[in-house]
């Protein structure tokens, strides 16, 4: 089960990229969001029903869903806009998931006390050179 959680969200992060990058120019972006997200309130809604368990009060809920739906907004709009300046999809998912991951990295050790690996330091090296590399010009 740990690795098909990772396989729905990379399902997921590869329709959103496709569908991101096949709207129209003309949209105006946040009209798009509010489209996108009325669809994606009917499925979560449908998703309720058919994943039960789970509280569900609002008295349960606290700042966290502000920042997660300003995270959200920052990421839709900062995608559709790169795609509208002619950023390719890989090197635009890379690019903002290395750079995240750069940013991730020392905030979990600062907040959470999550250990950094010399194995896991390493994989971010590598990947930093190969965004590097990727994006000279």
């Amino acid at each position: 089960m740990y690795f098909i959680t990772i396989l729905v969200a990379v399902a997921g992060s590869v329709t959103y990229h496709l569908s991101l990058k096949h709207l129209p120019a003309t949209l105006n972006p946040f009209f798009s969001l509010v489209v996108i997200y009325a669809f994606a309130l009917l499925i979560s809604l449908a998703g309720m029903v058919l994943y039960p368990t789970g509280s569900r009060s609002l008295s349960q809920l606290n700042w966290s869903v502000l920042g997660a739906s300003l995270g959200i907004i920052g990421i839709e709009v900062g995608f559709l806009l790169a795609y509208r300046a002619g950023w390719s999809m890989g090197y635009t998912a890379l690019s903002t998931n290395v750079l995240t991951t750069l940013m991730l990295l020392p905030l979990g050790y600062l907040l959470y006390r999550e250990q950094p690996t010399v194995e896991r330091l390493g994989g971010l090296l590598l990947c930093s050179g190969g965004l590097w590399l990727l994006l000279r010009r």
